[in-house]
């Protein structure tokens, strides 16, 4: 059915200018303002009353041009009424709260009144049904005729802690708008699958909500949709990841054109601040395991000591810095592709080695680091271990003729000890079974040592990412595709 067309009228005579208004017909009149986020819920949900019976006409109890706002947003084309202060109309019909839907009989007469959100009343009284997305039901504001408006109006920051739509740190209100530009015409009801732990389904819509709560662009939500896609690969064991005891959380590596697209730091400062897109894509993944799979620090996020990356981290490849494949061209896409790569891993080491000066001294070094993550004594691993080269250490490298698998398998092989040695504290049975002499590698074989290069020009600093252990976690792939 068609709605009414959008009409504006400052409502001037109170209570009796309504009554009059329904001397030839009912009326189902519904209070709200703008800064409740029930009426705007309530609103969104009576775009479907078309022209229904009784007549839809919304109160709102703001100025007119406030009042159209608040129609625009929730994409409601019906008659409003718009009502200031002292709020009249609200006040002498005894509206304390928003919304409140009154109806009203023929002659101005109440025959019944709704207060809050309740998706059964509505349909019961306007004959429709309404979507059945969000809450049932839901309790209201305090109308304007008993809470004077706030200076600034709603404090979304605090509505949406309010809410847990947030991982501990402010966020961005994903408002209908918001989602709608996040999604660029793609379908929002298209599932990606059931996000562990709680399997919440993530909807298109869902995620586009994370990535405007994470404070991402339009224009990354290719990159976010990836990453989602590769964390619901089973092998990537998000149910895992989700309720460990573990401080493991996800990096999220960029590689291929969408670096320089969507502006992400792979150069200085590559794993901190100062860059929205390395900061936002990673949270809104992050955000997609929270709130849509139900990971909630405290609940079923059982993290001891959890880690940074359970915020997120997101960071590209410097491919134009690095003698070698790039990282998703070795496991399997071409150059032109972008892709993201998804691995679970500890909070990374820092690696500090100025001295260096051969191939074969900077791989121990880096060995040694890589043996102290996880566990010092709990070796073999058979789990990935993430090494971030910074430009310099792989200039030495390059210097030396090293490819990349050379360095792989001097790390591997620098990394081994003999198994006495290892039988301290948490060591594996591995190492109990085996003779005193017997060399024990930290890892089962080379490939599972990943690397890639990023950071600044100045500064031998290379970064660890200790291994995930005991879950069978596994790094995933996936191509970042534009088209909706």
């Amino acid at each position: 059915m068609e709605s009414a067309a959008l009409t504006v009228t400052p409502l001037a005579g109170g209570a009796d200018e309504l009554r009059a208004l329904a001397r030839s017909r009912p009326l189902l009149l519904v209070f709200a303002h703008r800064d409740c986020p029930t009426s705007a819920l309530a609103l969104r949900h009576l775009r479907a009353a078309g022209s229904a019976e009784p007549e839809l006409v919304i109160v709102a109890e703001e100025p007119p041009q406030e009042a159209a706002r608040l129609m625009l947003r929730a994409g409601l084309r019906a008659p409003v009424l718009a009502q200031e202060a002292p709020f009249a109309a609200s006040s002498e019909l005894g509206v304390e709260a928003v919304p409140t839907a009154v109806l009203l009989d023929p002659g101005g007469a109440e025959r019944e009144r709704l207060v809050g959100w309740d998706r059964a009343g509505y349909e019961r009284l306007l004959g429709v049904p309404l979507p059945a997305d969000g809450p049932d039901r839901k309790p209201g504001c305090g109308s304007r005729a008993v809470e004077p408006p706030q200076a600034g109006g709603l404090d979304e920051p605090e509505d949406m802690f309010e809410r847990g739509f947030t991982d501990g740190l402010p966020v961005v209100p994903p408002t209908p708008e918001r989602v709608d530009a996040m999604l660029a015409g793609r379908d929002p009801d298209r599932s990606l699958g059931r996000v562990p732990p709680s399997h919440g389904e993530a909807t298109l819509s869902r995620v586009a909500a994370c990535a405007v709560l994470a404070g991402c662009r339009p224009e990354y939500f290719p990159a976010v949709l990836a990453a989602v896609e590769a964390v619901l690969e089973p092998s990537f064991n998000a149910h895992g990841i989700g309720v460990t005891t573990q401080p493991a959380g996800v990096v999220a590596i960029v590689n291929g054109p969408a670096r320089e697209r969507l502006g992400l730091n792979s150069g200085m400062g590559a794993l901190g601040p100062g860059s929205r897109p390395n900061l936002t894509i990673g949270r809104a993944l992050r955000l997609v395991l929270t709130l849509t799979g139900g990971a909630r620090p405290g609940g079923l996020d059982r993290s001891t000591l959890a880690s940074p990356l359970r915020v997120g981290l997101c960071l590209a490849e410097a491919e134009e810095r690095s003698p070698w494949e790039p990282l998703h061209v070795e496991r399997g896409m071409a150059a032109e592709q972008s892709a993201v790569t998804v691995l679970a891993a500890d909070a990374p080491l820092s690696v500090s080695d100025h001295r260096s000066r051969s191939p074969e001294e900077l791989a121990d070094v880096l060995a040694q680091a890589a043996g102290a993550t996880w566990s010092p004594y709990w070796w073999p691993m058979d789990d990935e271990t993430l090494i971030v080269l910074c430009p310099e250490h792989v200039d030495t490298f390059a210097a030396g003729g090293w490819s990349k698998q050379r360095v792989r398998h001097a790390i591997f092989d620098a990394a081994c000890r003999p198994a006495a040695s290892l039988r301290r504290g948490e060591a594996t049975e591995h190492v109990y079974a085996a003779a005193d002499d017997e060399p024990v590698h930290k890892w089962t074989d080379p490939g599972r040592i990943l690397l890639m290069v990023a950071g600044g020009e100045a500064g031998r600093y290379s970064a660890v990412f200790g291994p995930c252990d005991g879950m069978g976690t596994s790094a995933i792939t996936r191509e970042i595709t534009w088209t909706t």
